[in-house]
């Protein structure tokens, strides 16, 4: 394991999460607080512009110290109740970013091979990072693991390497307090990291999940044009836009052999498409009209469909921007 480790660490690629869906949340990752639209204070809370302005500021002196994304965020809960929604939502956003700033240096300390065996050894699937704690007597190693949770990260296993993630349920607790859009953005991302989409090139959801994900996405975007977290919502509905008129490498949606569709990718689109109107939704129009082409074609993949997803779901336009 140490040489496959230091190989993709030489190769400038830190982990696998870049062939992950994981790779998406990394890549969006600190994006400017700017844009955030001013929300009243609800009616019966007692918030003062000062006393606000005042907190946001010991806020910001805690977040930015070396090591000091517990402290942030325990301060944060403890007075987010005492600040306007638009500090409550500032301070939020701001925690994400300085979260995902310090991904990549947590990220290379449990990457390190000893590190990464001492972990291996005492794992068992699904465990959090607290479980691994009360397994091991390795003081650096609890320390580490202790860092990692109360930094705001979940531990998950990809491609059998053992990774910290942004805990985006970790969030949820704010949620009351920030303006709409960002509550949303929260609970769009908390489905995203607590079940992984896509691993090593394949489908890791149901069908309907994965396009239920993909129409709560497009609601976001639909509802909030000007939200600060536009960006990173669409590069995640791009991806699942591939994943549904594509499939994956290891999960394709028409046969590799048969190069008919998959019976569970009909059942499941058909099943969708039923239940939901697509009179609102762009993306159920198109797969709606990419239902009919297929039926033409009896399932099969043939030059009229591909001549279609190229006229109407190019790689090209829904490709993110860093490139897979």
């Amino acid at each position: 394991m140490a040489s496959s480790l230091y190989f993709y660490k030489k190769k400038g690629m830190r982990t696998l999460l870049t062939a992950t869906a994981i790779t998406l949340l990394l890549q969006t990752a600190v994006s400017p607080v700017a844009g955030i639209a001013f929300a009243a204070p609800a009616a019966n809370t007692k918030v003062t512009s000062a006393n606000s302005t005042a907190i946001y500021k010991s806020f910001q002196n805690m977040l930015y110290k070396k090591n000091g994304l517990p402290a942030a965020d325990r301060f944060l809960e403890s007075k987010i109740s005492q600040v306007t929604p638009y500090h409550a939502t500032l301070m939020v956003l701001q925690l994400e970013n300085a979260r995902f700033k310090a991904l990549t240096a947590i990220t290379d300390r449990m990457l390190v091979p000893n590190v990464q065996d001492q972990m291996q050894k005492i794992y068992n699937w699904n465990n959090s990072f607290t479980q691994l704690m009360s397994r091991t007597k390795d003081t650096s190693l609890r320390s580490l693991l202790q860092q990692a949770r109360d930094s705001g990260y979940r531990l998950t296993m990809i491609e059998g390497y053992l990774y910290p993630i942004m805990n985006y349920a970790a969030f949820e607790k704010y949620t009351s307090y920030v303006n709409e859009d960002i509550k949303q953005y929260i609970r769009i991302m908390a489905v995203e990291t607590s079940n992984i989409a896509s691993e090593d090139g394949g489908l890791m959801i149901g069908y309907q999940d994965m396009l239920n994900r993909a129409l709560n996405q497009e609601r976001f975007l639909n509802d909030f044009p000007k939200s600060n977290r536009k960006n990173q919502v669409q590069m995640l509905m791009n991806q699942y836009t591939l994943y549904t008129f594509y499939g994956l490498d290891n999960t394709p949606l028409f046969d590799y052999d048969t190069n008919v569709m998959v019976p569970n990718a009909q059942k499941g689109y058909k099943a969708v498409l039923q239940r939901n109107t697509s009179e609102d939704s762009a993306f159920l129009k198109k797969l709606n009209a990419f239902m009919d082409v297929i039926a033409e074609s009896k399932f099969e993949r043939t030059e009229a469909v591909d001549k279609w997803l190229e006229q109407n779901v190019s790689r090209d336009e829904y490709l993110p921007e860093y490139g897979i």
